[in-house]
C-alpha cells in the first residue's frame, strides 16, 4: 500500500516535470521567434525583448500557433503577411532591401577606386620636373638679392 502510494507520488512528480520542461521548451521557442520580429511600437526593440502590451499579445501568438504545431517559417510568414517585410529585424534580401544592402558595398568600392585614381595623379604629378623659364628665375634672384643685407 505505501509502495504503491509512492509509486503513484513519483510518477505524478514525473508528470509535472514533464509538463514544466515543456512549457519552458514552449517559452523558450516564444522567445526564439520573438528575437526575429521588430516590435510594431518600440524602437529598435524585438518582440522577445519589449515589455510593450503588442509584444505581449503578439508573444501569445506565437506560443498559440506553436501549440496548434506551425513551424517558425509559417509563424514569420503568418507576421509578415499582416506587417509587411518591416516586422522581420533580419529582412529578406530582395527588392528594395536588397539595394539597401549593396548600395554601401557599391558606394565603398567606388570611393576606393576614385581615392586610386586621385592618389595616382597627384604622385605622378609630385615627380615631374617642373619648367621655368629662364627670365623669371632671374627676376627672382635678383628680389632676392636686394632684399638680403
Amino acid at each position: 500500500m505505501i509502495a504503491s502510494r509512492r509509486l503513484l507520488t513519483l510518477l505524478a512528480s514525473l508528470l509535472l516535470i514533464g509538463a514544466l520542461a515543456q512549457q519552458v521548451q514552449l517559452e523558450r521557442q516564444v522567445f526564439d521567434i520573438g528575437r526575429k520580429l521588430r516590435c510594431p511600437v518600440c524602437v529598435s526593440e524585438s518582440v522577445a525583448d519589449s515589455a510593450a502590451q503588442i509584444a505581449v499579445e503578439m508573444r501569445d501568438i506565437i506560443q498559440q500557433q506553436l501549440q496548434e504545431g506551425r513551424s517558425e517559417k509559417e509563424i514569420l510568414a503568418f507576421f509578415q503577411e499582416r506587417y509587411g517585410d518591416w516586422i522581420l529585424l533580419d529582412p529578406p534580401k530582395r527588392g528594395l532591401h536588397l539595394l539597401v544592402w549593396i548600395l554601401p558595398v557599391v558606394a565603398a568600392v567606388a570611393g576606393a577606386a576614385l581615392l586610386a585614381v586621385f592618389v595616382r595623379r597627384w604622385l605622378r604629378s609630385s615627380g615631374a620636373a617642373l619648367e621655368v623659364d629662364e627670365a623669371d628665375l632671374e627676376r627672382v634672384r635678383e628680389a632676392l638679392d636686394r632684399e638680403s643685407p
